[in-house]
């Protein structure tokens, strides 16, 4: 290999042994790495606040510089190559060391300082950590918080997987390399239009499968909890009928106050709603279903004392 002396923004990697290579540019690497996750110019572009022929021209300059093509072009999509492949995976070890210097340096001074991408399910994401991040960076704005939304089984995946530094979701998975630190409690409630209010004041959990329903995607953390409790009511939620599958408390709220149908979410999104009258609860007679959100990060990750900081900071304020 052919090693030349250093420049600006350049990181020298023995990836191909087979090519003399100058010295691989970040921001091409970053670039080529982000839309061989994604496999997708577009959302590479997206993720790192870029156009998407700017993505494009950092991967064909770094194809060039190695003389080997590195992601096959598919119609929209793309697929790495042999060689995308091996660049990717020590490209990992490269960013890994990279981060773990930034760490140890960052302790040895300890300053709360850096960036810290936090994942969060739909109702922390909406209405717990906003107002917690605007409070927590006016105290130290030297830190910066990413906040990426997902359902619940995709942040917790995503920690698991070192995508993320910190996540915050409302269900507890059997993961043996995440710790889950409750932050705060929550209720689940069954929520309608006013047209939907039983007369009755209650109904019981027999005829909820003859409602129409508004219901979550697979990975919901919301509606995995309210399924398995209602199991122990004996009751199966594939019973029930569907009218609409949407991906946020947001639609989830939206669909019910149009009418649509019924369904359940967190008292924490709803209350000002049910203050005002635009929905009711539907009270099930003998659920009550509750459950913890917690704040997650991989036991086996050293984390910077920026995001040490704010676990504790976040579960201060939610307590």
């Amino acid at each position: 290999m052919c090693v030349k002396p250093n420049r600006p923004n350049a990181l020298a990697l023995s990836v191909l042994p087979m090519y003399c290579i100058d010295m691989i540019d970040f921001r091409r690497l970053e670039a080529f790495c982000k839309v061989y996750e994604l496999r997708s110019f577009s959302r590479a572009g997206d993720e790192l606040f870029l156009s998407q022929p700017t993505i494009s021209a950092h991967v064909s300059a770094l194809e060039k510089e190695l003389d080997v093509r590195l992601l096959d072009r598919m119609g929209r999509g793309v697929l790495p190559t042999p060689a995308g492949e091996i660049l990717y995976r020590h490209a990992m070890t490269a960013f890994a060391s990279l981060e773990t210097a930034h760490l140890e340096i960052s302790q040895l001074q300890d300053i709360i300082t850096g960036e810290v991408p936090v994942g969060a399910s739909t109702i922390p994401a909406q209405y717990l950590l906003p107002p917690v991040m605007a409070a927590y960076m006016r105290s130290f704005p030297e830190v910066q918080l990413q906040l990426r939304t997902g359902d619940t089984g995709e942040i917790i995946r995503k920690v698991g997987a070192g995508e993320l530094t910190l996540g915050v979701v409302g269900a507890h998975d059997q993961q043996p390399d995440i710790v889950f630190t409750p932050i705060i409690d929550d209720e689940l409630i069954i929520i309608g239009a006013p047209d939907f209010a039983p007369r009755s004041g209650s109904v019981s959990c027999e005829s909820l499968a003859d409602m129409p329903w508004v219901v979550r995607e697979a990975g919901s953390g919301t509606w995995k909890i309210f399924s398995a409790a209602l199991g122990t009511h004996g009751i199966d939620c594939r019973s029930f009928r569907p009218v609409a599958c949407v991906d946020s408390s947001q639609s989830v709220i939206q669909c019910v106050r149009a009418g649509l149908g019924v369904s359940v979410t967190s008292r924490i999104a709803v209350a000002e709603f049910l203050s005002r009258g635009e929905l009711v609860e539907i009270t099930v007679d003998g659920l009550d279903v509750r459950r913890e959100f917690f704040c997650i990060y991989h036991s086996r990750r050293q984390l910077f004392p920026a995001a040490r900081h704010f676990i504790e900071f976040l579960t201060k304020k939610c307590r």
